[in-house]
């Protein structure tokens, strides 16, 4: 009986068993899928996240209060500390800027929309590539005068207007317990792939020197710095946080964290997630082995009579024992193929949902070929010897 010939025996064996192989290859169907889903999407959104850090630009780097210190009013940050660093010979451009959640007035009068409003400067557009498409970004006599201009992204457009063609029209935003009417100058795409997504807000900018005062801080929340010489990023920052505790008269109430060190600690967090994850997922895949184990023994079980009409017909133990197992990596390879197109198909769906295309690993497609073909090798040996080993007088008179 040639290897040929034990295939086609094992594939009717599998086919003469529908519902029982299929439930057999369903740990594997499960395991293989979860495993290309998690990375496949993981991957992906780490790839989205690095692109939005990426438009940063190499030589970035952000100023923050340290977040185990206890400042004082006179240590926090300020446009005076932004405008002490712009003299540094390798810093190109600074960028002071807050945060905060804003509402805007929607079409409805009655009905709001949360913003990410930005107070900052001019330089911010380059530091961080705002890709506005109609109109201008801020300019520098919109900051010295606080003018009530504002950017807002396409989005937050449609979401109040319809369109995107706004600029030029105003809008009533509010911060905190104030409100002021805007006037539109520019509209930029948000490059987030997350925007809009779960009910995650829209961006807008307005001049620093007017969200300080809607606000009444005096103090900023960051400084985006960008550096000449990306070689010299570790010397740089270093310099930043001693030319700061100077400014300050203080010391070790900074730090700087550069774009490359944010990205390095994104990857690496979603990377261990992903692991994490991934191994759980190759647990599942031993389970479905385990069952693979099971059923393999119960078929030799039932089988055990035709052992025996096979093994007096001649059939060799190495016979018997090739049947099982090809009837065992059938089972397992099989639902590695249908594992691998749902766990393909499946990242696709929810990559399209949450507008963040996956990543499909190619090693990984082929390494879960390679372990679902593996478990059926290691599950399927010891029923296959099992059968191998039985005599064939005794396995004649089984009933």
């Amino acid at each position: 009986m040639n290897i040929f010939e034990c295939m086609i025996s094992a594939a009717h064996s599998v086919l003469a068993n529908r519902m029982r192989s299929i439930l057999t290859m369903l740990g594997i169907i499960i395991g293989i899928a979860s495993v290309i889903l998690v990375t496949s999407v993981g991957l992906g959104f780490r790839n989205s996240l690095n692109e939005i850090f990426s438009q940063f630009g190499a030589g970035a780097m952000e100023v923050y209060m340290r977040f185990d210190s206890e400042p004082s009013r006179s240590d926090l940050l300020t446009l005076e500390s932004a405008e002490f660093l712009s003299v540094h010979p390798n810093i190109s451009s600074v960028s002071p800027f807050s945060a905060a959640y804003g509402t805007v007035t929607l079409r409805n009068p009655s009905e709001t929309a949360n913003v990410i409003l930005y107070g900052t400067n001019q330089n911010y557009r380059a530091a961080q590539n705002v890709d506005v498409r109609l109109g201008r970004f801020l300019v520098e006599p919109d900051i010295e005068r606080a003018a009530p201009v504002i950017v807002i992204d396409s989005l937050l457009a449609r979401q109040v207007f319809g369109r995107t063609d706004v600029v030029g029209e105003t809008m009533n935003v509010s911060l905190w317990l104030n409100s002021a009417e805007f006037t539109i100058v520019g509209v930029f795409r948000n490059n987030d792939p997350m925007a809009g997504m779960f009910g995650s807000s829209s961006v807008a900018f307005i001049p620093i020197t007017c969200y300080q005062r809607m606000t009444g801080e005096e103090n900023v929340n960051a400084i985006l710095v960008v550096a000449d010489d990306t070689s010299r990023l570790n010397e740089t920052a270093d310099e930043i946080e001693r030319l700061l505790s100077i400014f300050h008269n203080n010391e070790d109430m900074y730090q700087v964290m550069t774009i490359m060190s944010q990205i390095e600690i994104v990857n690496t967090t979603i990377g261990l997630a992903t692991a994490f994850v991934g191994l759980v997922a190759f647990i599942s895949l031993a389970v479905g082995g385990i069952g693979v184990m099971n059923i393999m023994l119960v078929t030799v079980t039932e089988r055990t009579r035709e052992i025996g009409i096979r093994k007096s017909l001649g059939a060799t133990d190495g016979n018997i024992q090739l049947q099982f197992l090809i009837e065992a990596i059938i089972l397992t390879a099989t639902g590695g193929i249908i594992g691998i197109l749902l766990g393909y198909y499946g990242s696709f769906s929810i990559g399209t949902a949450l507008n963040m295309p996956p990543a499909i690993s190619l090693p990984i497609v082929i390494g879960t070929v390679l372990v679902s073909c593996l478990i059926g090798i290691i599950f399927g040996v010891y029923p296959a010897r099992k059968a191998a080993k039985l005599d064939p007088i005794e396995a004649l008179r089984y009933e």
